[in-house]
């Protein structure tokens, strides 16, 4: 059986809580170790399912970045409220 993108998609949803949603990324890691050839048509690394598995272990995933992207968009903002002389 080959796994596509939407599967994955649709088993994630299904899960409720954080920790089995890391627990289902660490069983697609360790399938995609062991049986590449079921992934061949999703571009998705090892590092990718290691990252995404650290931010859904955290008490608040993806927090740290949503904060990164508001910090980055304030920033620019003001350079773009400065360069109009505001």
């Amino acid at each position: 059986m080959e796994m596509t993108r939407e599967i994955m998609y649709e088993q994630f949803k299904k899960l409720k809580s954080n920790p089995e949603k890391a627990k289902y990324l660490v069983d697609l890691k360790e399938m995609k170790q062991k049986t590449p050839h079921v992934f061949r048509n999703i571009k998705i690394s090892i590092k990718n399912f290691n990252n995404l598995i650290r931010e859904w272990e955290s008490p608040k995933p993806f927090a740290r970045v949503l904060k990164e992207i508001a910090d980055r968009q304030e920033r620019e903002s003001k350079l773009e409220a400065a360069k109009r002389g505001d």
